[in-house]
């Protein structure tokens, strides 16, 4: 079953109920929100402080999309640019189409284009799809073409905001021996490369790299792994705001940290894509979620 609604701040969303899965997908950014599967928890963090707005506020949890950069606009070369993390995830995508593949797994795709709006921010004719498959798994491919007649280079993430039942006892495997960029240094600083899994006990954001691999969330407190695969993507961000930053936060609550962690997939830094006219790039991300 797949309904078109209002929902939050009066936002379209999709919400999809098959055999295996219960989702819910808000058009404002193709911002996934809640990914419930059979017999478990719903696996997305969506804070209870979230605003659902039009005015460039952009929903925190869930799986936002960044794109076309990551982190804070180069300000020198995109001068009207105003927002973290690009401004797709503040525009209300298209739904291109949707279908029950079975009873146990629905398709539905979402896309949005450059517009005048978008090229007055970032000068550049794109196209942008995400495919999302519910079921068993959540299956995201988001695929970038460039419809215009120049080159063109871009960062991109989907930001996932995973549940869990404490950030002080989750274990993050998949980066071990991996370097990373350091975005909240600690005194002293973290050993870098990681040393074995990542572990939570401070404000934790880096940019692991060289990672193209699998991931794992192990979570004893909910009795659960989750486990993400991808391809088209060779760096990866573990975050955790912490105490500090959580109240520095207006749409986070203050003890939120404890029940949430990202773990994102990505193209930063080097990995960041370089499309020729004509090209297209796709990131593919697989999440599926185990009995611990």
């Amino acid at each position: 079953m797949i309904n078109l609604l209002t929902g939050r701040g009066n936002l379209p969303e999709i919400h999809i109920q098959n055999n295996a899965a219960h989702c819910e997908i808000s058009l404002m950014g193709a911002h996934i929100l809640s990914y419930i599967p059979s017999v478990h928890r719903d696996v997305m963090f969506l804070s209870e402080a979230s605003e659902y707005t039009q005015t460039g506020k952009a929903i925190r949890g869930g799986i936002p999309v960044c794109w076309p950069w990551f982190g804070a606009p180069d300000k020198e070369k995109y001068p009207n640019a105003t927002t973290s993390h690009g401004f797709i995830r503040q525009v209300l995508w298209n739904v291109i189409s949707w279908k029950e593949l079975s009873q146990e797994c629905t398709e539905v795709v979402l896309g949005v284009t450059d517009s005048p709006a978008s090229r007055a921010i970032w000068p550049y004719a794109f196209n942008l799809e995400m495919t999302v498959r519910i079921g068993a798994t959540l299956e995201i491919a988001l695929t970038t073409t460039n419809t215009g007649d120049q080159e063109f280079t871009y960062a991109q993430a989907l930001h996932t905001y995973y549940a869990i039942g404490a950030c002080e006892t989750v274990r993050v495997k998949g980066f071990d021996g991996k370097s990373f960029i350091d975005k909240a240094p600690a005194n002293p600083p973290a050993a870098n490369p990681q040393p074995g899994d990542v572990t939570i006990t401070e404000e934790t954001d880096r940019i692991y790299l060289h990672c193209p691999g699998q991931a794992v969330i192990e979570d004893p407190t909910m009795g659960r792994k989750i486990v993400i695969d991808k391809e088209g993507s060779d760096t990866g961000v573990v975050w955790n705001p912490w105490i500090a930053k959580s109240q520095r936060m207006p749409d986070f609550g203050n003890e939120e940290y404890h029940n949430m962690i990202c773990v994102e997939n990505c193209n930063v830094d080097y990995d960041a894509v370089t499309l020729k006219a004509g090209a297209s790039h796709t990131l593919r991300v697989k999440i599926a979620v185990e009995k611990l």
